[in-house]
């Protein structure tokens, strides 16, 4: 990832910051007395003296994706911020080329500027795939370092430059495969005459919150079928009705009153329970009969029955 970033940086500069490439070199060195011996052109220079995780952008939720009978939950990435100190540097000392180094460090500072957010066409496909955006600012004094503690660790003459901050995704590759109980036969047999009688069939779901969190303690029944289920702590509750003859289910979360009515996605085995907030706002001034997602059942209209 950090040599694709120094490569779509190198571009950007020569692209949008209209830097010169057979005039001006592109580096990411350590700025030692030594190698600034060693240069021979003209050179803009990013050292990445710092690289630590972005404690505030940290997301320890999974992302899910289902398939017919499995789902696969994976760590969202994490994002680490890449910092920089950005110098240039001529080969000479002359008093009209340090005026240049200036003109040209000036240009980067606006180039740099420009792309806080940089284009989908500049970010790394490592980054692509992993649905991340890179996101950097430049010239921010909060958490820059002192210029002399740089200087004097490099052995070199302190020499204007700028802190650069840019913030890219890592992926853990952790995930975890689960394996989703969507058809469940339950059998009892008798110990002393060897007969065996088989339960009804049952079908597997899983109920979520709004923001895809599964939820536990709630009460779900099939609309003019009796009995319910309780959803576990994954989420998981079941119905009598095979999937493909369900279209709604009615849902009462733990500690609520009501009885809310919710329409079931053909083909899905998750039942996603929209926030109170969203279904006010689809259902409002709507009686208390409706069919809308979510809509909410009066107390004592809902269902009634033992548990399933």
């Amino acid at each position: 990832m950090i040599g694709a970033i120094h490569e779509a940086l190198r571009a950007m500069l020569y692209g949008d910051g209209k830097v010169p490439p057979g005039e001006i070199d592109v580096t990411f060195a350590i700025p030692t007395r030594d190698w600034s011996a060693t240069i021979s052109r003209p050179t803009i220079n990013f050292y990445l003296y710092d690289i630590s995780e972005n404690i505030k952008m940290r997301d320890s939720a999974m992302t899910r994706t289902r398939g017919s009978t499995t789902e696969v939950q994976r760590l969202r990435p994490r994002h680490i911020d890449l910092k920089y100190v950005v110098t240039v540097h001529f080969k000479s000392q002359l008093a009209e080329l340090e005026q240049q180094e200036w003109e040209v460090l000036w240009r980067v500072l606006a180039t740099l500027m420009r792309n806080g957010n940089w284009p989908s066409s500049m970010v790394p496909q490592e980054a692509l795939a992993l649905d991340s955006e890179l996101q950097a600012y430049v010239a921010y004094p909060e958490g820059a370092p002192r210029q002399g503690e740089i200087w004097t660790t490099l052995g070199t003459s302190p020499r204007p430059s700028l802190h650069y901050v840019l913030t890219a995704p890592l992926d853990l590759n952790i995930e975890y495969l689960k394996t989703l109980v969507v058809e469940l036969r339950v059998g009892l047999s008798d110990m002393s005459s060897g007969q065996q009688t088989n339960l009804p069939t049952r079908y597997g779901w899983t109920l979520l919150g709004p923001a895809k969190e599964p939820l536990a303690g709630a009460e779900v029944r099939v609309p003019e079928v009796p009995g319910f289920s309780l959803s576990a702590e994954n989420g998981v509750f079941t119905t009598q009705l095979p999937h493909a003859e369900v279209t709604q289910l009615m849902v009462r979360p733990a500690g609520a009153a009501e009885w809310r009515l919710v329409s079931v996605v053909p083909g899905s085995y998750d039942v996603v329970l929209p926030s109170a907030e969203a279904n006010g706002a689809e259902t409002g001034g709507s009686d208390a009969g409706s069919t809308d997602a979510g809509a909410p059942i009066r107390p004592g209209s809902g269902p009634t029955g033992k548990r399933a």
